[in-house]
């Protein structure tokens, strides 16, 4: 039985990246503005990256500091590239 939640969890989690990549798609070709489409995108991309954490990579019962720095990284890398696309 436990079994089957984790694979119900892990289908749950791939269904959230496939409709976060479909989101990623749809903003990518239907911002309004450039600074809203990559505000959009990049939350996307951190959202994403935090499935992936907690789902695949089963950190949510990790110690805080493993949890500020897997959580950082995207965070941090959303703000450089954000900031590099709106500063052309």
């Amino acid at each position: 039985m436990n079994n089957l939640k984790h694979e119900i969890a892990l289908l749950g989690c791939w269904i959230a990246l496939m409709l976060a990549t479909m989101g990623t798609v749809y903003w990518g070709t239907h911002a309004t503005s450039l600074t809203l489409q990559v505000m959009v995108i990049m939350l996307i991309a951190v959202f994403k990256s935090g499935v992936i954490i907690d789902g695949f990579m089963e950190l949510w019962s990790a110690g805080s500091k493993w949890r500020l720095i897997m959580y950082g990284w995207p965070v941090l890398m959303a703000v450089v590239v954000g900031a590099t696309l709106l500063t052309k």
